[in-house]
């Protein structure tokens, strides 16, 4: 029997402030962000074999799509899949053209939203992929999923055991779930802590947490690990001066939510350029019940 994970402290951010750092972003996300037709609004990884950008900013796609593989048999059409913080629905609607899976993207912005059903409507997907705005852990009544996804928003959960609580609800026995997203990688130094600190609060997140401590919790929910890949490696930043010059100017204090969004990005390069964070990607299976 696994040992009870630790809990996780009060939320510091409220889902309004998230919806509010999306809604203000996103155009700067997509305009500044390089991913291009592609519509990330995740990392961009270069492992092995990807030899340019649009290759990069699918390869989490990808990996989503080979964890799904397996269920999709004859009628890939009756696999449901759950876009947990679908960004502007380009993960969502790769994976329905890809796969020819269904898909439903949530998201917290307003923005986001109605730029993902505008994707949706411009690539003839609208009979295959739908978009919610609302909160992921607490889900309207929808289809059955055979599968879900959470890249880089697991980090806005405000309590890890409520979110994989509502992803066993959700998922059907011999499901699939993804997570992609930023773990911490203890022990910290108070230099390390100030690093992770400005990380949390320009990204305005809930939920960093060391890997272990998410396993523990996911293995209670009913989930037993198939893959983790610690993609951290792979992850490019800033040239050093590059990087030197952000993180001095974004001391700053200036109110604009893409200054938030520089401070906390160019203190995660930090964190991962020193091994205090890492990016993993992991692979679950939802176990029968009891």
């Amino acid at each position: 029997m696994p040992m009870e994970p630790t809990k996780n402290s009060s939320p510091a951010v409220s889902a309004e402030r998230i919806a509010h750092y999306y809604n203000a972003n996103t155009s700067h996300f997509l305009r500044l962000g390089g991913s291009g037709n592609t519509a990330a609004i995740h990392r961009a990884i270069w492992a092995p074999g990807v030899i340019n950008k649009d290759q990069a900013f699918a390869y989490l796609n990808a990996l989503v799509a080979d964890a799904v593989q397996p269920l999709l048999g004859a009628a890939p059409g009756n696999v449901h899949l759950l876009d947990l913080g679908c960004g502007v629905g380009g993960t969502s609607t790769w994976l329905a053209q890809a796969l020819g899976i269904k898909v439903t993207g949530i998201s917290l912005s307003a923005a986001q939203v109605e730029i993902a059903r505008e994707r949706a409507q411009t690539l003839g997907l609208t009979q295959q992929v739908d978009f919610v705005l609302g909160d992921f852990t607490a889900l309207p009544e929808m289809a059955p999923a055979q599968a879900a996804c959470a890249i880089e928003s697991f980090v806005h959960a405000n309590n890890t055991g409520a979110f994989f609580t509502m992803a066993a609800q959700q998922i059907q026995p011999g499901g699939r779930l993804v997570i992609c997203d930023d773990f911490l990688n203890p022990p910290h130094s108070a230099s390390a802590l100030k690093w992770i600190g400005r990380f949390v609060r320009g990204w305005h997140l809930n939920n960093l947490q060391p890997v272990d401590e998410v396993l523990q919790h996911a293995e209670l929910a009913g989930f037993r690990l198939l893959e983790a890949h610690d993609l951290s490696p792979y992850v490019r930043s800033f040239p050093t001066p590059l990087l030197w010059s952000v993180t001095t100017l974004t001391k700053l204090p200036v109110p604009w939510a893409y200054w938030h969004n520089l401070s906390g990005g160019s203190a995660l390069q930090v964190c991962l350029r020193r091994g205090w964070t890492k990016y993993w990607a992991l692979v679950w299976e939802r176990q029968q019940s009891d």
